[in-house]
């Protein structure tokens, strides 16, 4: 399986502050719930066959789930309910520019 994320810009024009502002924000819920399993980020990402580069990315939010998929894939190696995990995403909607 393929997991294609979407990185964010390093540099962003004052517009684009908001939305790395809520990508940190659910990087930050993503890192707290693995820290919560007790597993390390490189047993985390292995669970799901990402690079511990990548995951970190995540965690860092510069990077963010592209589909739903990919959202039930990162709550499952966080062993999050899909509930919880649809309520962050519903409140970091921000990140993917949503309204």
């Amino acid at each position: 399986m393929s997991m294609h994320y979407t990185p964010l810009p390093s540099t962003t024009p004052i517009t684009d502050d908001l939305r790395c502002s809520w990508a940190r924000l659910f990087g930050l819920f993503v890192e707290s719930a693995r820290e919560q399993t007790g597993r390390s980020i490189e047993q985390t990402a292995a669970r799901i066959g990402m690079t511990v580069e990548d995951w970190q990315e995540v965690e860092a939010g510069r990077l963010l789930p592209n589909t739903r998929e990919q959202v039930y894939v990162l709550a499952d190696a966080i062993d999050m309910e899909w509930s919880e995990m649809v309520e962050i995403v519903r409140l970091c909607r921000n990140a993917w520019g949503l309204m």
